[in-house]
């Protein structure tokens, strides 16, 4: 198993927009809902995965996620 928690982001009328994942690296898998993902490193900000842009709204989900997990 290479997570340890995860939360569900959902907007106004109860649709999920993302899942975040905190991997076991410290790293967090942000799970779009069109089945894109992207990585995320929270103690920087910096999206690991190549070509992908993470908005700074989904960048600050990751870290609270990394800080409730640690």
């Amino acid at each position: 198993m290479d997570d340890l928690l995860y939360t569900k982001l959902i907007d106004c009328n109860g649709t999920v927009t993302h899942t975040l994942t905190l991997l076991i690296d410290g790293t967090v898998r942000i799970a779009f809902t069109g089945g894109a993902q992207a990585i995320v490193e929270p103690r920087t900000g910096a999206v690991l995965t190549p070509g992908r842009t993470v908005p700074a709204q989904l960048i600050a989900a990751a870290r609270s996620l990394a800080q409730v997990g640690s």
